[in-house]
């Protein structure tokens, strides 16, 4: 018996680039909204606003979210890894 080339398991469900613009944008406004927050706690906010914002754009737009898991790993791992550094470096001081 003859498979087709259009199985199931070979289509993939991609999310549209307009609400991956949607959410990135919000976000934007949610960054805004964030700057006029006074105190220690704006940093931390910002920079994981940002962080999630930089993921999406190399996860959808890069699509790395079609990729083999290991190359989002590649990507994400070493900005946790920034973060957690940036966290215990302010902290210590």
């Amino acid at each position: 018996m003859e498979q087709s080339s259009h199985a199931p398991a070979a289509h993939k469900k991609h999310t549209s680039p307009w609400l991956v613009f949607g959410v990135l944008a919000v976000l934007t406004l949610i960054e805004v909204g964030v700057s006029f927050i006074p105190g220690w706690v704006k940093n931390p906010l910002l920079l994981a606003i940002s962080l999630s914002k930089a993921a999406l754009v190399a996860l959808y737009y890069m699509h790395l979210r079609y990729d083999k898991p290991i190359y989002s790993i590649i990507f994400i791992a070493p900005a946790l890894f920034g973060v957690l550094l940036a966290v215990f470096l302010l902290g210590s001081g």
